[in-house]
């Protein structure tokens, strides 16, 4: 598999706010995280959270379990991506599992590609 970086132990659980509440959301659930400052949006199979983290140290957590930097402003997580496709000019859209599209950016491209690829190696 591709060098992953930040291998420190990965998060099992992020913990957000709704309203006067504090929960637990398993990180196998959240779908991918977005930038909105100077909060951060956490996309799960639910509903959409709130998290007064910046993406980069939010994403100093998980990048290196089953997340990976797509955009300088999205970190999505390996296992809800159904699919990718060309956009034809080096970018591309990315299908999640719930149908949600999302850019993947030229720039990191090459790392999800590569990750991807070894992520579904046993698939048929």
């Amino acid at each position: 598999m591709p060098a992953r970086t930040n291998m420190a132990v990965a998060l099992s659980s992020v913990l957000v706010n709704e309203g006067n509440r504090h929960l637990s959301i398993e990180t196998k659930d959240i779908l991918y995280i977005s930038a909105n400052p100077p909060y951060v949006t956490i996309s799960h199979t639910h509903k959409d959270y709130l998290c007064n983290e910046s993406l980069k140290s939010i994403s100093a957590k998980l990048v290196g379990g089953n997340f990976i930097q797509i955009h300088k402003s999205v970190i999505v997580n390996i296992s809800q991506v159904r699919s990718y496709r060309s956009r034809l000019n080096g970018d591309y859209d990315l299908t999640m599992n719930t149908g949600t599209e999302l850019r993947l950016s030229r720039t990191f491209a090459k790392a999800f590609k590569a990750w991807f690829k070894e992520g579904h190696r046993d698939s048929v």
